[in-house]
């Protein structure tokens, strides 16, 4: 743009000193054209560079989302085509069901026979219990019998050796308690384990139902926000890898203009300061912008640890991002398109009208010449 005000400058000052003779081009002539002219040069670099920075590369960016589904196998059926608006929660793919089903189904019927356990191992409780009860009659009946053989062998009225029968009786019933006993306890505690209020083995089987349960339902991978596919290459039949993205899904909830901008002309520059926005795509439209914030960062100075020395940038320098937003909704037929290119000028607090007039100019300048198509820019 300053290459073709020069250029026009030039041609001016020819058709009106040398072509046409309207003037005279004496001292007082020259010193004016050569005067505005370096007026216009320090103007652009000492001031408009400051206090309204200007960037030539500036895109729009929104959220890329890379869908991949849960685990890998075969495409089913693909419901989306290229660039169409999608609404969240849309479904964009389906993977074969069947696997997951099968498992679903086959931890159903494990959920039953944990439940059917739970019954026998109430049972076996039961069982214990009344083991323990007809071992205690048997240890009683026997100790009673014990002692009226006790009495009859003081009078000689039994032999010795059926009262040692009778006390191997009662010692045997006696072990046998402590061994109910312990059946009882064992039986209660695997009856009585729980996680929750639910029995472990139940529970168990649950946690492993609904985890079946989940990846049967993500076998359709859904639309997380408002947006579209672009660049689609999924087809049905396909096969894919775990978690490998497949598709690219482009939000349209969100949307910013990220901006290089020259560290000479950046630090005046503030979130909020007013800007605008030509488009290449829209020649002749401007569109207002605000600032967002500032990434006071850039990825060409990032060190990484290596046993290399660090390299010269070649050239270029080191740029930083301004990160702005749109002020007004655009209309339907402007739509702000995710990887358009633009220019941006952004007009600070510090800006006096004057400055921000001349750059107000320059940008709607360059906006209609994009209805040039220029195939060497």
């Amino acid at each position: 743009m300053e290459l073709l005000i020069t250029i026009a400058y030039i041609f001016l000052v020819r058709l009106i000193f040398f072509d046409f003779k309207l003037l005279k081009f004496n001292l007082f002539w020259k010193f004016i054209v050569f005067g505005l002219w370096v007026g216009a040069v320090l103007t652009e670099i000492l001031l408009l560079g400051q206090y309204t920075p200007y960037s030539k590369d500036a895109f729009v960016q929104s959220y890329v989302v890379e869908m991949a589904p849960e685990y890998g196998g075969l495409v089913k059926k693909v419901y989306v085509s290229p660039n169409l608006p999608i609404k969240k929660g849309a479904p964009l793919f389906q993977m074969d069901r069947e696997p997951w089903q099968k498992k679903v189904d086959e931890l159903q019927a494990q959920l039953t026979l944990a439940g059917t356990n739970v019954d026998v191992l109430d049972q076996k409780v039961s069982e214990a219990t009344a083991q323990l009860a007809r071992t205690q009659a048997n240890l009683k009946g026997a100790r009673a019998k014990y002692q009226m053989i006790a009495k009859a062998a003081e009078k000689n009225a039994v032999s010795r050796i059926r009262l040692q029968e009778i006390e191997q009786r009662v010692s045997a019933l006696e072990a046998q308690i402590k061994l109910d006993r312990a059946t009882v306890r064992s039986a209660e505690l695997a009856f009585e384990s729980e996680v929750g209020d639910k029995h472990t083995e139940v529970a168990e089987a649950l946690a492993k139902l609904a985890k079946a349960k989940y990846h049967l339902e993500h076998t359709t991978i859904r639309a997380p926000s408002d947006g579209y596919v672009s660049n689609l290459q999924l087809y049905p039949g396909g096969f894919t890898r775990l978690k490998k993205p497949v598709m690219s899904f482009i939000s349209t909830e969100k949307h910013w203009i990220l901006a290089t901008m020259d560290q000479r002309g950046i630090q005046w520059v503030r979130p909020g300061d007013k800007a605008e926005v030509a488009f290449n795509m829209y020649p002749g439209k401007v569109f207002p912008a605000e600032v967002e914030s500032i990434v006071w960062a850039s990825g060409k100075a990032q060190g990484v640890a290596s046993g290399q020395l660090p390299k010269e940038e070649p050239e270029g320098g080191i740029d930083f991002f301004v990160r702005l937003r749109m002020i007004e909704t655009h209309p339907e037929d402007h739509p702000i398109r995710f990887g358009s290119r633009g220019l941006v000028a952004i007009h600070t607090g510090k800006a006096p009208e004057f400055l921000i007039f001349l750059r107000q100019i320059e940008i709607r300048s360059e906006s209609f010449l994009n209805y040039l198509f220029n195939p060497f820019r």
